[in-house]
């Protein structure tokens, strides 16, 4: 039942992109393939999720796809998590399995990593703000859909711009509730904490009333951007996922405050509240924006 609700709802969240993604594609009259004008920044992109839901996420994309090459309409973009595979999976306690899949960049866009498919793609950023996939030597063919170039709020740049995803679109709306499993950590809280030069590591913790976990995300890193350890708290257990100190591995990290005190670092501090960043804290930069 629980893979049965899973694939339902990755089936749901893509197809829903998709139908926004052509609707803006319509409205920019093809301006999915006319490219912004300067050099390619980002070092990584990384999809982090509970592991049955990345399978599903995999799975939806495929079958999306498949109607969406059939269909006579045309849709602007082929879902890239079709090619989210092999993903890593890390142990995080008993009864959670969490999966990571990383997407590294070179400095011309060209993809690297462990998928065969998204090695023969190079990473584009398009008018209507998506991070998109093309062929590496054409720029032709098919269009995939990676992310989301999210603007944030107007005048607003401590979390802005940056990567986002899916999840993103309702994590920062009127309708969220911290009882989400999607979790109240999302790509404005990663951007923040990616920007602040202070700050030596990124926590992807989802704190809740119901205990803190490491739920569903995009990240993200430029090549300007000195390497953070990723690192969350899944229940009472303490990982490192991604850019892990020089010597270790992604993994658990069995006592935090010795790993800090080996690193030099702060120990990690829980927000008053999540998300950080919710729409409703900026409603008159909204309007005005929307007034011009």
């Amino acid at each position: 039942m629980k893979k049965v609700l899973l694939t339902l709802l990755a089936l749901t969240l893509l197809a829903a992109h998709a139908n926004s993604c052509a609707a803006a594609d319509r409205a920019g009259m093809d301006s999915s393939r006319r490219w912004i004008d300067r050099p390619w920044e980002i070092r990584y992109i990384m999809f982090v999720g509970e592991s049955e839901m990345m399978a599903a996420m995999v799975a939806a994309a495929r079958k999306q796809n498949l109607k969406t090459m059939r269909s006579e309409s045309r849709d602007t973009y082929i879902d890239a998590n079709e090619f989210f595979e092999p993903f890593a999976k890390l142990k995080a306690g008993p009864a959670a399995t969490l999966g990571i899949f990383v997407i590294p960049f070179d400095k011309d866009g060209r993809i690297g990593g462990a998928s065969k498919q998204l090695r023969m793609l190079r990473g584009r950023h398009n008018l209507l703000d998506h991070m998109v996939a093309v062929d590496a030597e054409s720029d032709s063919g098919k269009l995939y859909y990676l992310a989301d170039w999210s603007q944030g709020i107007p005048g607003n740049d401590m979390f802005s711009p940056a990567v986002c995803s899916v999840w993103d679109e309702s994590r920062y709306g009127a309708l969220w509730n911290d009882s989400d499993h999607a979790g109240g950590f999302g790509c404005r809280e990663w951007t923040a904490q990616l920007y602040q030069d202070d700050r030596p590591y990124i926590d992807v913790t989802s704190y809740s009333p119901h205990g803190s976990f490491i739920g569903n995300f995009v990240g993200w890193s430029r090549f300007i951007d000195p390497r953070k350890p990723v690192i969350g708290l899944q229940g009472k257990t303490w990982l490192c996922l991604h850019d892990c100190p020089p010597g270790e591995q992604p993994g658990l990290i069995p006592d935090m405050r010795k790993w800090t005190a080996k690193h030099h670092y702060p120990m990690p501090e829980q927000p008053s509240h999540q998300p950080l960043y919710p729409n409703s804290k900026y409603l008159d930069d909204i309007d005005e924006a929307d007034r011009r």
